[in-house]
């Protein structure tokens, strides 16, 4: 029996319970998924203003947000080792995602963008329940394009306000002879000051965090070490992060460089659910400049919280909960150290040749990039730049 056939114990469970069996499940394979990475890298880059910087942080990783992993093979430099498995076969492939025909795709994707009160708003694809809907506030006629039969239809649609979020920043609608309301969100909303942020959205409400993402080099080693924290408090995070609410929203998409530095030594990002607006695993990131940068609502809002203050947060997070060592694995459980895994504030690069068409509120695109395997859907929504 070699060190394989041992159990590795569960996140939960103390050290000293390990046990012997030879009746393992197999260990869950966690994928780091490029793919869905640069698809939405390529989202951002079309977005009202770019932020690819932050679009992306958190996406990479092992896609378990709010638990921790079931297996745990060793502790390292304090850091509990947690392995995952990559096919080192067939690294390259080329695959072309395919726009979805006119009948195939759901009403609020044929009908992606409408415009009220002077903002244009983008369908989140998502489905909102009768109970969050406050008021009529209107109505519109939507237009949508068929690529495949060249045809432009027109739909009617009844306009609603969000209970407890802003217009300004998402409203519903609801189309004509349908019974369904759907969410679309204004990217271009920016907000004056990280208060402003939190009471148009009602964040602290319809918020939820999960994985925290630490990232730093280790100069003994000579890498990137990636590290990963479960469970944390959402309250914590709200009271160590968002109590200044009078910080100014200063982030510029355009000038991602000034807001770290050149060499980055750490980075912190915390993965963000918001199930009521259809968003998942986006991000809130914290620089080794002291600023808190975020993605919510689609382009870069950010806010210079201090480099004490983002100090203090890691701290409290190493002293108070787990860290799993992520470690690269070959499907024999060899460590793979001959690949390149850099990362930057948690942002995995991949080699990317695209071809590209913009159509119905999708693009379609020829990759060139790592081989991965997901389970999301490889045609994303675009969001147009003008």
């Amino acid at each position: 029996m070699n060190n394989k056939d041992l159990l590795k114990a569960i996140g939960d469970i103390d050290e000293k319970y390990l046990i012997e069996t030879n009746d393992m499940e197999e260990t869950n394979r966690i994928m780091p998924n490029k793919k869905v990475n640069i698809m939405k890298k390529l989202k951002y880059i079309l977005a009202p203003v770019c932020i690819v910087f932050i679009a992306v942080i958190g996406f990479y990783k092992s896609g378990i947000f709010h638990s921790k992993p079931d297996i745990i093979i060793s502790k390292k430099d304090n850091w509990i080792i947690k392995e995952v498995e990559i096919d080192n076969n067939n690294l390259t492939d080329t695959e072309t995602a395919v726009v979805p025909k006119w009948n195939e795709m759901s009403i609020s994707q044929q009908f992606y963008e409408v415009e009220y009160n002077d903002n244009k708003y983008s369908s989140r694809i998502t489905k909102i329940s009768n109970d969050n809907i406050l008021k009529n506030i209107g109505t519109a006629t939507l237009k949508g394009y068929d690529t495949y039969t060249k045809i432009t239809y027109n739909k009617k649609a009844e306009l609603y306000s969000i209970k407890n979020v802003e217009e300004k920043c998402a409203i519903a609608i609801k189309f004509e002879g349908d019974t369904d309301y759907y969410v679309y969100v204004n990217s271009y909303y920016r907000p004056t000051t990280l208060g402003e942020f939190m009471r148009d959205l009602n964040l602290e409400e319809i918020t939820s965090f999960g994985t925290i993402y630490y990232n730093y080099w280790n100069e003994d080693s000579q890498e990137n070490i990636n590290v990963e924290f479960y469970g944390v408090d959402n309250k914590i995070i709200w009271q160590k992060l968002f109590t200044n609410k009078n910080l100014e929203n200063i982030y510029s998409d355009n000038d991602i460089g000034k807001y770290t530095s050149e060499k980055i030594t750490q980075s912190i990002s915390i993965s963000v659910d918001i199930p009521l607006l259809g968003y998942k695993n986006i991000s809130v990131s914290l620089t080794d400049k002291g600023y808190l940068l975020t993605n919510i609502l689609d382009t870069g809002k950010g806010f210079y919280i201090g480099e004490d203050k983002v100090q203090e947060f890691l701290n409290y997070i190493k002293e108070n909960y787990d860290g799993y060592k992520i470690v690269y694995v070959d499907e024999n459980g060899i460590e793979i150290t001959n690949r390149n895994l850099e990362t930057e504030n948690n942002t995995e690069e991949g080699k990317i040749m695209v071809t590209e068409n913009t159509v119905n509120g999708y693009v379609t695109k020829e990759i060139e990039t790592d081989k991965m395997t997901s389970n999301e859907n490889k045609t994303e929504p675009y969001i147009p730049n003008n």
